[in-house]
């Protein structure tokens, strides 16, 4: 059921103060009456209506003094989100905006999900995340999603003990190969004859 009601502050997604909008009853009753957003409509709130644009207007200026200064410390804001992937770098799973949102609140920003635009990646990578912080004021903020430091420590271990042992297994061969050579000249040396001075010919 809808109730029609008269907007005392401007509601994103619903009207600008000073407008006669329909909203679910519920809507109306539980949030936006009891915290003084909307007035039923009725001549007296209808009279409020200039003394309401004035007090959204002192409002908005603030509210832009404060988008203006937030959005001059996210200018150096870069995010790095460490994780888990293969040697391709593969993901192990995806990061989207719940993994956003969280690597703002460690750097002590908080926002909420529907002021995050991110699409979920799946490959390790630098890309970027646009931050709503007002209808029409959007700000791109950096993202690094690169491998878990603890996986990176592990596979560069792993890739350091196959190249010993490559190496090792080379030096074997080689080594093989070498000892072969010798050996067969020194048998052919042991099994050619002997010639005394006199000429001769005596068997080993």
């Amino acid at each position: 059921m809808a109730l029609e009601v008269l907007l005392r502050r401007t509601i994103e997604g619903v009207g600008t103060v000073g407008e006669v909008v329909k909203v679910k009853n519920g809507y109306a009753r539980n949030y936006l009456l009891p915290h003084g957003y909307a007035a039923t409509v009725s001549p007296e709130s209808l009279r409020r209506v200039a003394a309401d644009k004035k007090v959204e207007a002192v409002r908005e200026t603030a509210l832009a003094k404060e988008r203006a200064s937030l959005a001059e410390k996210l200018a150096d804001v870069k995010l790095t989100i460490e994780v888990r992937a293969s040697e391709e770098g593969h993901l192990y799973g995806s990061v989207g905006v719940r993994q956003i949102l969280a690597s703002f609140l460690e750097q002590e920003y908080r926002f909420i999900e529907r002021q995050i635009r991110f699409e979920a990646v799946r490959e390790l990578g630098q890309y970027e995340v646009t931050v709503v912080l007002a209808p029409g004021h959007e700000l791109g903020i950096p993202v690094w999603i690169v491998q878990d430091a603890a996986d990176a420590l592990s596979m560069a271990e792993e890739a350091t003990r196959r190249a010993e042992e490559e190496a090792s297994s080379e030096e074997g061969a080689s080594s093989e190969g070498e000892d072969g050579e010798d050996g067969g000249e020194t048998a052919e040396a042991a099994e050619a004859p002997v010639e005394t001075p006199a000429g001769d010919v005596l068997d080993q």
